[in-house]
């Protein structure tokens, strides 16, 4: 291997190391830009989620957690709204550790995703499962609204709803 073929191949492994720490650094980034956990007491946490539960009123949630499975509560309306919708918000409450969880997914990243989204829900103790699916092109036509607001078994919380 001559000296000019070592040089271009050392460039181009140099440049594959730097793209690869380029793209774990920007995942992490990401990563970290939309999720946020924070400590707080039950109060507060109940507080927090009643207060975003206020800004839809009587709105029924999309879909509700039974002890059967999810379940999808309105069916998606034939045409989606006028306004693009922005953000999934997923606030979750985990009581165990007392901790706030506030996830904002941008919707050009669900976009993304080509296919349903699948929510399972453990059945049993023998691992059975029950799920249901719904599409980001299911999600936008609801438009701006409550996804879902449902105790979780653990006696947590979850609340999603669009922007």
């Amino acid at each position: 291997m001559t000296k000019k073929q070592q040089t271009i191949l050392l460039a181009v492994l140099a440049t594959v190391v730097v793209i690869a720490i380029a793209v774990v650094v920007a995942g992490v980034w990401i990563f970290t830009s939309i999720v946020h956990n924070e400590e707080m007491t039950e109060t507060a946490a109940t507080k927090t989620l009643e207060d975003v539960r206020a800004r839809f009123g009587g709105v029924t949630p999309v879909i509700a957690l039974r002890p059967t499975g999810p379940v999808l509560l309105r069916p998606a309306p034939a045409i989606k709204p006028a306004s693009e919708l922005r953000t999934l918000h997923i606030l979750r409450w985990n009581i165990q550790d007392e901790q706030m969880s506030h996830v904002e997914l941008p919707f050009a990243i669900l976009r993304l995703k080509d296919g349903p989204f699948r929510l399972e829900m453990d059945r049993d103790d023998a691992g059975g499962s029950i799920s249901t699916s719904l599409s980001v092109a299911d999600i936008e036509r609801y438009g701006s609204t409550l996804l879902m607001d449902d105790r979780l078994p653990d006696g947590g919380r979850v609340l999603i709803w669009s922007d």
